[in-house]
């Protein structure tokens, strides 16, 4: 397309919507808005945004509150405990005899005597052992693993708003179509139903049936 070309299309087009009046413009916004009102008992996307966070417990993260935990953990003392028991067993047995010899020189022999000593002791060792590593109150190694796990966490907040926003706003860009424009067949006017109704269960799982009760809630009020 050369420019000449280019600039006799651009005149054109300027002329039509010139042409066009200004109530017809008008009529077409306000069928729009018209239309649009008629959904305004719905959730808010704001109201489904905080529903979502709430869901799936992904509210801001907090840097310096994680950081400040971390740091004082290191007031707690790390505990060591030990317990042992000791049993200890002291056996002897022993055999006596005496033989003794007479003026006569005979030998006499006693009875022999039998002894049996058990000595049987028991004890039990108790080791507690408390340290502290206050250097930590300074900077801890955690540290660098809260900043990747908040970075991460941000991402997957920022990745579950985008993906509500854009499920809601295609849903009410489908129910304003449905709307506005009457379907050509059975079948286009099934397939709209279903798109919107795919595109609430979209919705209600990412804030877990939050949004069809809203939506039921409603409702019931209108009732």
């Amino acid at each position: 397309m050369t420019r000449q070309t280019f600039a006799i299309v651009v005149s054109l087009t300027t002329l039509i919507v010139a042409w066009i009046p200004q109530t017809a413009r008008a009529l077409t916004g306000a069928q729009i808005e018209e239309a649009a009102s008629a959904f305004d008992h719905e959730p808010t996307i704001a109201d489904t945004h905080q529903a979502a966070l709430r869901y799936l417990e992904m509210g801001a993260p907090d840097l310096d509150h994680w950081t400040r935990r971390a740091r004082l953990a290191a007031l707690l003392p790390q505990v060591q405990g030990q317990v042992a028991w000791l049993d200890q067993h002291d056996l002897q047995n022993r055999f006596r005899e005496n033989i003794e010899a007479d003026e006569n020189g005979d030998y006499q022999r006693d009875y022999a005597q039998h002894y049996l000593y058990d000595d049987t002791r028991s004890r039990t060792l108790y080791s507690l052992r408390l340290s502290l590593d206050l250097s930590q109150l300074v900077y801890t190694p955690q540290e660098m693993v809260i900043q990747r796990e908040v970075r991460a966490r941000w991402k997957h907040r920022d990745d579950l708003l985008k993906a509500v926003t854009e499920t809601y706003f295609a849903r009410r860009r489908h129910q304003l179509y449905d709307m506005l424009l009457v379907p050509d067949s059975e079948e286009e006017a099934l397939a709209r139903h279903l798109e919107i109704q795919a595109l609430s269960a979209r919705l209600d799982a990412l804030t877990g049936g939050w949004f069809s009760e809203q939506l039921q809630n409603a409702k019931g009020g209108e009732r």
